[in-house]
């Protein structure tokens, strides 16, 4: 080999260098510009799981609150022995007479409460017209969450219907009145259940 032959391969060989280099170079900064872009694309998905799990920690507090308010509105009524105690004491020393429980949806729900309310009535002193007593043609809109009226024609209200209004609220109960001039007779008071 010659003088010229060892400078042409020198050059060769230099360009070669040089391009080996330029290669490594844009693999280099190639590399980080992929692992900049992976990164930003990394962190868009952190941020984006994260909102939605935010989202599906939201919804499931509104299902759970959702589903407490549904299973406290499905759950049987049901008066405690304190109310029981509360309501007859709230009665002391007013007057007592016939009364009938009545409803006009019999589900079982609403006859259980019917039956409670029917007890508790005749352990406070009244006298309770018998279970059969208890179908009702018209459908009232009584107040939640206890869905509880008064039926009496207005004006002829026995005298023990304010006490037995008041007696109730004492309690918590609300319950509503009704005038009874389609349903009750003059003089007469029913306590009607609606349905839950």
């Amino acid at each position: 080999m010659n003088a010229d032959q060892l400078q042409r391969w020198a050059s060769i060989l230099r360009w070669v260098g040089l391009s080996v280099t330029a290669i490594g170079l844009l693999i280099t900064f190639g590399s980080h510009y992929i692992a900049d872009k992976l990164h930003v694309v990394q962190r868009a998905d952190k941020a984006s799981a994260q909102e939605r799990l935010k989202q599906s920690e939201a919804e499931l507090q509104t299902t759970k609150a959702r589903t407490a308010e549904l299973e406290k509105k499905l759950a049987p009524r049901q008066l405690s022995p304190e109310q029981r105690k509360h309501f007859i004491a709230a009665l002391a020393g007013s007057p007592r007479g016939p009364i009938a429980v009545v409803y006009s949806n019999p589900q079982p729900e609403t006859i259980n409460f019917a039956t409670e309310i029917r007890s508790l009535l005749i352990e406070a002193g009244f006298q309770v017209a018998a279970p059969p007593e208890h179908t009702f043609a018209f459908t009232i809109d009584p107040p939640a969450p206890w869905f509880i009226s008064l039926v009496a024609v207005r004006g002829t209200e026995p005298p023990y219907a304010e006490p037995l209004y008041r007696a109730w609220r004492t309690i918590g109960v609300e319950n509503g009145y009704t005038d009874g001039i389609q349903f009750a007779k003059p003089g007469e008071l029913k306590i009607y259940i609606g349905s839950k």
